[in-house]
């Protein structure tokens, strides 16, 4: 350790710096401040006479092109002329980012590869990623991991741990996923929810149920309305195919209790408490349609107001909704053997539409979230 820590600081002091000038140094807080405009004035008035500024312009310019095909053309330009240059071997990174993106991964690993520079740990991430797209998680491990020793708490330390964690997943070490997953949780910032979720999936394909159900559980109620959330009630139903016996009523906010007919036929509280002026917009229908469809809609703008695992639920909360004088219907789903039902409000033909029923929904308590065919 000793000797790596010496070798880390030589090549420090032995690293390219940066040798610009005051203006050129100004392009780069620009960029980060986001003023984009200013930065693209700038670089047109600025004029280089060293290799480093010239880079810096190259590195810049190509950063301000909406393609990839033109930002990739002026990080390789950058990166072929000026690569000893700090800013050459930056573009050598960004060139590599877009290569991954194309899964074009030789050409990634061949830029990657070219970067010398200590101060660029993030290139070991990057490695790390090109090596899991080829299925040799060993060596993505390995590279993940050393971006990790030289920044525990970097920009990408969080996808770094997760990187690791699926490819021990990928090879069925389950044990030693959960073991990179619980260190996660020493970051300063991490995104618990999927945190959680991917703890829960280890913790599944390692047939520990109960950890995995525990899981998946607070990851779920952290953010009910996530994608994530989806994600997770995915792998609860698919868990629940192989253990019958789990409990899963969290995942449903409605009983039959919390949304029962109401016994005076008279009284319609939630419909009073809505103002003519919120109901004006909405998009007409027909009340005599049936509450529920044969199919998942193939197309149109929709609320999801629910999913249940009781079928009586969907049909009185739709029921309910209509009496908002909102369209709704729900449909009967599949997912791996488990039956649950959809509850949609629409179809809606603006986003006003939408935003506006989401808002009358929200009055009595039916929470939502857009979804579209």
């Amino acid at each position: 350790m000793r000797k790596l820590l010496i070798l880390f600081v030589l090549a420090l002091t032995f690293e390219l710096c940066a040798d610009v000038r005051k203006d050129f140094a100004k392009v780069e807080e620009l960029y980060n401040s986001g003023k984009l405009d200013e930065v693209a004035d700038k670089l047109s008035r600025l004029k280089s006479n060293r290799d480093e500024e010239q880079a810096l312009l190259l590195y810049y310019s190509a950063l301000l092109h909406k393609t990839k095909a033109q930002a990739l053309e002026g990080f390789l330009s950058a990166a072929q002329e000026f690569p000893k240059t700090h800013y050459g071997q930056l573009a050598m990174l960004e060139a590599a980012k877009i290569y991954i993106l194309e899964r074009e991964i030789p050409q990634a690993q061949a830029q990657l590869r070219r970067i010398s520079s200590a101060r660029i740990i993030e290139r070991f991430y990057w490695l790390a990623v090109t090596f899991y797209w080829l299925e040799d998680y060993p060596s993505a491990i390995a590279n993940a991991e050393n971006y990790l020793r030289l920044s525990p708490a970097g920009r990408v330390s969080e996808s770094a741990l997760h990187l690791v964690a699926d490819s021990y997943i990928a090879q069925n070490k389950y044990q030693s996923a959960i073991s990179s997953l619980h260190k996660i949780k020493r970051l300063p910032e991490y995104d618990q929810q999927y945190y959680y979720y991917r703890l829960g999936y280890a913790n599944e394909l390692g047939g520990d149920s109960g950890a995995a159900l525990r899981a998946y559980r607070t990851g779920y109620e952290l953010d009910k309305y996530s994608q994530v959330a989806f994600n997770i009630e995915e792998r609860l139903f698919a868990l629940r195919s192989r253990a019958p016996a789990l409990d899963l009523s969290f995942l449903y906010p409605y009983t039959p209790l919390d949304i029962a007919a109401s016994q005076d036929s008279t009284a319609t509280p939630a419909i009073e408490a809505i103002p003519d002026s919120l109901r004006i917009a909405l998009p007409q229908f027909d009340s005599s349609t049936p509450l529920k469809v044969s199919f998942q809609p193939a197309q149109g703008s929709f609320l999801q107001a629910g999913r249940f695992s009781v079928e009586s639920n969907a049909n009185r909360l739709v029921s309910n909704i209509r009496e908002m004088k909102i369209p709704a219907l729900y449909y009967e789903d599949d997912y791996e053997g488990h039956k649950t039902w959809v509850v949609l409000a629409g179809p809606f033909e603006s986003t006003a539409q939408s935003n506006l029923a989401k808002e009358i929904l929200s009055k009595s308590d039916i929470h939502s979230f857009a979804v579209q065919y």
